[in-house]
């Protein structure tokens, strides 16, 4: 079978995390992705080193990519980034908005040399508004949305970035949504266009549960909450404290969280357990002849005997002895993997979410496959990451640069070939 996107070509100028994964996807359905590197390597390659410019990090962002390496700074930089944005179909832009007119590299520089192009260009914190040429990252964006708040852990009373960078892999998920509408838009029209995505708008999205207002019940019960807050605040008062008080006002059905739908330690490890309805809280009592409380206060005395009576319960059996009652009375539950265990998850295994892969450099590696599949179109990472430099010439000649041309740009380090790299 052929992917979705077999033909389509790929220019990714983008490190890190959340536009390289971008790249993953289109990869993965297909696309012929070129990622351009800066002569030092993406920083991922430093990341958890496997050898020189290799490393797991990169491994895992990075399969089924070629890699080319071009230095931006210099001038002549320009005549190969616009030979690439002719050849390309999309281009994955992530550089500081202030950057992209710098190295030529923004869409209304691309448009002129490719009207159809799908320009993505990607900013920490979207292109319009006060802070929209700062740099950022994943913990920043966490903290503005407001969904840190609600999912980080802490540490001696303050809050933890949560890992993995799931707003950086989840941006990857909406920007290759946004590439695949942009590509739909050249089809019916056969224009090109610049799409944005950011980091804050994906946290946003992801916080959609929590970021809401509603000012007919909101308002005087949310102006109440911060006065609470900043007087927490000022006393000193942890932060599992202050969250815990936010949870107790604002997030509905929150002692079901403590009780019904959560983790429990058992006899050998942990286990998740999910039961989100009347029927299934009815149930879970049914199964484990622990009184119904009666309330979902989870400050409420009753409430506070039931949990502690379940944890104590759970601890009597094994994870496995557990799945197999609650699956029998149809209550829904599953193991709590270690992120290694996850890897070896029969459930996993059958849907091909994660594949093996051969490097040349540091040999096998297991890491995440494809998260969809198609009936009738291959989705399938078709090869491990690139080693750096490793299709620099390969590349050039494609994109119509003579031989002469290639040798002058390498001589003058514009462009670095495998061969020639540190």
């Amino acid at each position: 079978m052929s992917g979705i996107l077999d033909g389509i070509k790929v220019l990714e100028l983008s490190q890190n995390a959340a536009i390289p994964t971008c790249g993953r996807l289109l990869a993965g359905l297909g696309a012929d992705v070129v990622k351009v590197e800066p002569p030092g390597g993406d920083a991922m390659r430093m990341l958890a080193g496997l050898g020189p410019h290799e490393s797991k990090a990169y491994a895992a962002i990075n399969p089924g990519k070629r890699s080319i390496v071009i230095d931006l700074m210099k001038e002549e930089s320009s005549e190969v980034v616009d030979a690439l944005f002719a050849w390309a179909d999309v281009a994955l832009v992530a550089f500081k908005m202030a950057d992209l007119a710098r190295y030529k590299i923004d869409w209304e520089h691309a448009r002129t040399v490719n009207p159809r192009l799908v320009h993505l260009t990607h900013s920490p914190f979207g292109p319009e508004g006060p802070d929209a040429d700062q740099g950022g990252y994943d913990v920043l964006v966490q903290g503005r949305s407001g969904i840190g708040f609600v999912m980080n852990r802490s540490d001696e009373g303050f809050p933890q970035p949560t890992r993995p960078a799931i707003v950086d892999f989840s941006t990857g998920l909406t920007s290759a949504f946004a590439v695949m509408a942009g590509l739909r838009h050249r089809d019916q029209t056969g224009e090109g266009q610049r799409v944005d995505t950011s980091l804050l708008g994906t946290a946003m999205m992801l916080g959609i549960p929590t970021l809401s207002h509603f000012p007919s019940v909101d308002t005087e019960a949310f102006d109440e909450l911060d006065d609470d807050l900043t007087a927490m605040r000022k006393a000193g008062v942890d932060f599992d404290t202050q969250r815990e008080t936010y949870e107790d006002r604002v997030m509905v059905g929150h002692g079901a969280f403590r009780l019904y739908f959560r983790h429990y330690v058992t006899a050998d490890g942990l286990i998740s357990i999910a039961g989100m309805s009347a029927g299934l809280y009815k149930r879970f009592h049914e199964i484990t002849g622990i009184p119904s409380p009666g309330t979902h206060d989870h400050t409420a005395e009753p409430f506070q005997a039931a949990v502690a009576q379940a944890e104590e319960l759970f601890t009597t059996k094994t994870t496995a002895e557990w799945i197999e009652t609650l699956l029998e009375a149809g209550y829904p539950c599953g193991p709590y993997n270690m992120p290694y265990q996850a890897l070896d998850d029969p459930q996993v295994r059958a849907n091909d979410y994660v594949v093996e892969l051969d490097h040349e450099v540091f040999g096998h590696y297991t890491t995440v496959g494809m998260p969809v599949q198609f009936e009738k179109s291959e989705s399938a990472l078709p090869g491990p990451s690139p080693v750096f430099a490793a299709h620099t010439d390969e590349v050039m000649a494609e994109i119509g640069l003579s031989a002469s041309r290639v040798a002058k740009l390498t001589a003058d380090e514009v462009i670095l070939t495998r061969d020639l790299q540190p």
